[in-house]
């Protein structure tokens, strides 16, 4: 298998993984934000704008997401040794944890 081959693997794997991670994080943020509002009155509930909350909500999770993500795949990476086995472009995108 050539190491063209190997990133190209490496990079469908990522993006299953972050859609599955990000679906995650989002379902969770959005869920909790929910259970959260049930402990308030119902004047609470009805006065935040749920247009207004819901885009902060999903760019944090955005940004969690892509976090957390970045530290998976550089523990991956070094992890399995693959430094010297995938594109040197890709591999610049995750330095090497210290």
């Amino acid at each position: 298998m050539t190491i063209g081959e190997r990133t190209f693997f490496f990079n469908l794997g990522v993006i299953v993984f972050n859609i599955v991670l990000g679906l995650i994080i989002e379902g969770f943020l959005v869920f909790g934000c929910l259970f959260l509002l049930m402990g308030f009155s119902s004047e609470v509930q009805n006065s935040i704008p749920v247009g207004v909350v819901l885009p902060f909500i999903l760019i944090i999770g955005f940004f969690a997401c892509v976090a957390i993500s970045r530290r998976c795949v550089t523990w991956v990476i070094d992890k399995f040794d693959l430094r010297d086995k995938l594109d040197q472009n890709l591999v610049k995108r995750y330095p090497k944890k210290l």
